[in-house]
């Protein structure tokens, strides 16, 4: 048995929408025994909303949180005093931002991009106000006005987080270091004693670099950034050419 970790944004699914050459191959890989992972920057309230379908399980928040069904594998929430301190920053920047606990997200920071989190999260989910001492929190994400006003964000947060942007969107997830999706992978696989290996990983951003870099066979998509490609075993096609469904044939897992 062998287990996949996917990246959502990008690597398995544009927006919401998953290919269905993808779909099928995805459905095909686990009939023949082996276990698919979203593996994402997404909290736990997003993935398994828009994505349970397709997995056996769950690694999310950039590594900090994951699960199958409803047994909990690897959990390691942000401490108050890391979230008191990424406040500080984040307020000194100007940024707006999010913490996010499983199922829902604390908004806090510049009002004039809420807008952007609640596009996201919806009323329902997203909540106002940040109390480091009561939040159960894994990560957060960061809503700016431009590029450049992200890199002053970034720069603000400096080497203790990697930061990784939506796209055009003005949005970004970030990973705080010292727990990332590596080291999840890490504990899934050992948990569920299976040889690191016979494991892979998919991806196409800045925040996939960890998980290419523990596993046994580390796939980027042919629309990932340069940094991924240059650490993968192998490059696919990009995600609405078939990228998904090419690697998993090129392994022999369908």
């Amino acid at each position: 048995m062998s287990i996949a970790f996917f990246d959502i944004d990008g690597t398995l699914a544009t927006g919401r929408n998953v290919p269905e050459s993808a779909e099928k191959a995805l459905a095909q890989m686990r009939a023949n025994g082996h276990l698919v992972f979203i593996c994402t920057g997404r909290p736990r309230a997003y993935a398994e909303k828009n994505f349970g379908q397709y997995a056996d399980g769950f690694v999310c928040n950039n590594g900090r949180l994951a699960f199958m069904g409803d047994r909990k594998l690897h959990d390691r929430a942000l401490t108050a005093g890391e979230i008191a301190s990424f406040v500080a920053d984040l307020d000194a920047a100007g940024s707006g931002y999010a913490f996010l606990q499983e199922w829902d997200a604390y908004y806090g920071g510049n009002p004039a991009y809420r807008h952007i989190a609640e596009q996201v999260w919806g009323q329902d989910m997203l909540h106002d106000g940040i109390d480091p001492e009561a939040l159960h929190a894994f990560n957060f994400d960061i809503y700016f006005a431009d590029a450049a006003h992200r890199q002053r964000i970034a720069a603000a947060l400096g080497d203790r987080c990697l930061v990784n942007p939506h796209g055009p969107h003005p949005s970004a997830d970030v990973t705080v270091l010292g727990c990332d999706k590596g080291d999840a992978i890490i504990n899934v696989a050992q948990v569920l004693d299976v040889p690191i290996e016979d494991v892979f990983a998919f991806g196409d951003g800045i925040n996939d670099q960890p998980m290419l870099r523990v596993v046994g066979h580390g796939v980027a998509m042919g629309n990932a950034v340069d940094e991924l490609k240059a650490i993968a075993e192998y490059v696919t096609t990009d995600i609405n050419d078939n990228g998904v469904k090419n690697a998993l044939a090129h392994y022999g897992l369908i």
